[in-house]
């Protein structure tokens, strides 16, 4: 009998911390689901001031190897003062980003003028969530408009609009006290045309 009742109390305790674990495991999963629309939006705005920040004010559009130190350093400032907007506020991360867009910045306007960049995610592949943080996996299209650039008389010569897809695109994100905010990525501005891959 009173193995019966040891019995008992132990199932009765299985039970019950089963029972919590699934309830706590169903309100994580509630959460996610409606994280992932926040998540999703935080993901758009990023890639919009990507796309802004590699497209040069007019009076630069040139080819950047012709920049001056006062014009790269220029960029240089507005690319670290637009990724302070929607990074977390991690000097690493940031410095990893700055440098990644300074980088397709001076590659993509090397043989062509980026005069347009528009880059929207075509769908989501997965959203990999590790406790505050995420990784959303994607596909993405990017349009763009340039003007090619004769290399040897440093002359455009002609304007082109161009559409290219993506995959496997990353965006690393953390919540921080409530907002998602960006601590990684990794987006293709591949330019079919210089037959240029940006990373």
């Amino acid at each position: 009998m009173k193995i019966w009742k040891k019995i008992n109390k132990g199932l009765i305790l299985t039970i019950i911390v089963l029972a919590v674990l699934i309830i706590y495991l169903e309100q994580v999963e509630k959460q996610r689901e409606i994280d992932k629309t926040a998540i999703k939006t935080a993901c758009k705005e990023y890639i919009e001031v990507i796309d802004n920040l590699i497209v040069l004010p007019e009076e630069m559009q040139q080819n950047t190897q012709n920049l001056t130190d006062e014009q790269e350093n220029k960029i240089k400032e507005n690319i670290k003062s637009e990724l302070e907007k929607v990074m977390i506020d991690n000097e690493d991360a940031r410095q990893i980003q700055e440098q990644f867009v300074y980088d397709t910045v001076k590659d993509v306007n090397k043989y062509k003028i980026l005069t347009k960049c528009n880059k929207t995610i075509d769908e989501i592949e997965k959203y990999e969530f590790d406790g505050d943080q995420v990784v959303v996996s994607f596909s993405s299209n990017t349009n763009t408009s340039y003007k090619l650039i004769n290399l040897e008389t440093n002359t455009i010569e002609e304007e082109k609009d161009n559409i290219n897809q993506s995959f496997g695109e990353e965006i690393t994100l953390q919540k921080v006290e409530g907002i998602w905010k960006v601590v990684y990525s990794y987006l293709d501005y591949y330019q079919s045309q210089a037959d240029l891959y940006v990373y």
